[in-house]
């Protein structure tokens, strides 16, 4: 079994079909086969992105810019956090964190999924 993680680092991916899970295991970060981000806790969905179903999504992708970003599979962005250069940068990461919230920290944090428990 794949090592569970809570963090997606900068420059990293989460394809379609992978989840990021809080430490103690309650709280889920998913891109889903249905091309949605979702986030999950305690196993009921708490967050999407959009109603949309797609079947073309690549993934999700912390950028190197700061900016949290859907993609589908022709490089087309489909939804993003609006971190980029000025608000995130470089270190900017996603943590899955135990309370519920998804968070993007650049040392401090600049987004929230706003789903704490």
């Amino acid at each position: 079994m794949a090592e569970r993680r809570n963090t997606l680092g900068n420059g990293e991916w989460l394809l379609t079909g992978q989840s990021l899970f809080s430490t103690d295991g309650t709280v889920e970060f998913k891109a889903q086969g249905d091309g949605k981000v979702a986030i999950y806790v305690n196993s009921s969905c708490v967050f999407q992105n959009t109603a949309e179903q797609r079947q073309d999504v690549k993934g999700v992708k912390m950028q190197e810019d700061g900016n949290l970003v859907l993609y589908d599979n022709n490089g087309k962005a489909l939804w993003h956090t609006d971190t980029a250069a000025g608000k995130g940068d470089s270190t900017t990461i996603l943590a899955v964190q135990n309370d519920g919230n998804c968070v993007l920290y650049k040392g401090t944090p600049i987004w929230s999924s706003k789903t704490n428990k």
